[in-house]
């Protein structure tokens, strides 16, 4: 066996190995006694069929399996004794075609293109400085969540009448002229009153009582297509060909009464009486908006690190050679559709970006010895949870609930990944806070989004 190499600029390698019947031979005659033992024919006992025969009619087979056996093999030994660091997996060369014969073997040549990953050596110093922004929450905003917590947890009534705010659902009947379409639109579905746009038609609908008619234009209910399309139960295609107006005939009317904020509330949304009356409420409120505009600054503060980094690095990649492996992946993953050229530049655009931090975070990682363990992983799977279920207005789930839900979300590799990423995003930022120097911003939600 020989390997030769080809080394073209820092990115880009090329390995050729070469293969003589010393080389695969051996491998091929045990793989064919193997076989000869395990294959059924008709004629013979189980492990009686004869080598020739096996050969004659599963050889070549045969060699073409211990031959990409052993160009894997080859290729992996070689990329780790020369400590090869590669983006993307080896690709047969599209320069240099195969030197082999499977119907005459003998001698046999194969070359393959690999796409090296640039060095990365991110310097962190305290020299260093980035703006870090510190969102401070509004008497709005605690005003807005009481408000939320009082809603989410409030009691729906039928009233006898509609005013704003109130859920009506009633029957819509398409019309033409004063009379229903023949073959029109029927569908029953719910408005929300305040959610209506057009004031004129929203006054429409106050003071109504069940069994109430009104003719409305349903193209005023709503600026979207598409809820005006789920409203009548019609595709956005078929809302062109519908008439504007339509009977809408009330069928029930439902109005939200907010719940009072009082100790029995606190009680049942605190059982363990870590809140117990209003300004303790709204303490607890500020703490979450503190904690959640935490978060969101430091993504930021992330993300700006992140781009300055890569951008003083001015990584290279080996562009041509990860667009072939990409493509590669896909007519693997996507056998029915062909992926074209501008496709895979698109999809490249975008995914460039993400590798190039990768390339950043994976020097960061090293340079500090970065890991993450299971009971931390599994930290962190409790706490994608617990937001879950604060937005469903459960703040305090009990153990048992939480180890059932973790087992079941450790199983799912996917969702783990996410969570794992996230865990490792945050160490990562953990170093930029203790490598860089900051200025910090005090700043209200408004100005932080630009609104």
């Amino acid at each position: 066996m020989q390997i030769t190499k080809n080394q073209s600029d820092n990115l880009n390698l090329s390995i050729t190995v070469a293969l003589g019947p010393e080389d695969y031979q051996p491998a091929v005659e045990k793989a064919l006694k193997n076989y000869a033992h395990k294959v059924n024919m008709p004629g013979f006992r189980p492990g009686k069929v004869p080598t020739g025969m096996v050969r004659k009619m599963y050889g070549k087979h045969i060699l073409v399996e211990e031959v990409n056996r052993m160009l894997g093999d080859t290729l992996n030994n070689y990329i780790e004794e020369n400590g090869l660091r590669l983006l993307g997996n080896p690709l047969p060369s599209e320069q240099v075609a195969p030197k082999v014969d499977f119907d005459n073997p003998n001698g046999m040549e194969f070359t393959f293109d690999l796409g090296l990953s640039p060095e990365v050596k991110v310097e962190l110093s305290k020299s260093k400085r980035y703006t870090r922004y510190v969102i401070t929450p509004t008497d709005a905003d605690v005003s807005s969540a009481l408000d939320n917590v009082a809603r989410r947890n409030g009691e729906m009534t039928t009233p006898e009448t509609s005013a704003e705010g109130d859920l009506i659902k009633g029957l819509w009947v398409e019309l033409d002229g004063s009379e229903p379409r023949v073959g029109g639109v029927m569908h029953a579905s719910s408005v929300n009153i305040s959610g209506i746009p057009d004031p004129a038609t929203r006054s429409q609908f106050f003071g109504l009582k069940v069994g109430d008619v009104i003719t409305v234009d349903h193209t005023a209910i709503t600026d979207s297509d598409a809820d005006r399309a789920a409203m009548l139960n019609v595709s956005r295609e078929q809302l062109a060909d519908l008439n504007p107006m339509f009977r809408f005939t009330v069928e029930r009317i439902q109005r939200l009464i907010p719940a009072e904020l009082n100790a029995d509330l606190f009680a049942k949304l605190y059982p363990d009486g870590s809140v117990t009356d209003l300004e303790e409420m709204k303490e607890k409120i500020r703490q979450d908006f503190r904690s959640f505009y935490e978060g969101v600054s430091d993504r930021r503060l992330h993300n700006e690190i992140a781009e300055a980094i890569i951008n003083e690095q001015g990584i290279v990649l080996p562009d041509e050679f990860l667009k072939r492996w990409m493509l590669t992946q896909h007519d693997h993953d996507h056998a029915t559709h062909h992926h074209s050229q501008e496709e895979i530049d698109r999809e490249y655009a975008q995914m460039s970006g993400g590798l190039r931090w990768q390339l950043v975070e994976n020097d960061i990682i090293k340079q500090k010895g970065l890991s993450l363990t299971l009971d931390e992983v599994k930290e962190g799977v409790k706490e994608h949870l617990r937001k879950q279920f604060a937005q469903y207005g459960i703040h305090q789930a009990t153990d048992e609930m939480m180890g059932d839900m973790v087992n079941r979300f450790m199983k799912r590799e996917d969702e783990v990944r996410r969570v794992s990423e996230e865990l490792m995003n945050r160490k990562v930022l953990a170093v930029f806070k203790e490598s860089f120097s900051f200025d910090d911003k005090v700043v209200g939600a408004d100005e932080f989004y630009g609104r």
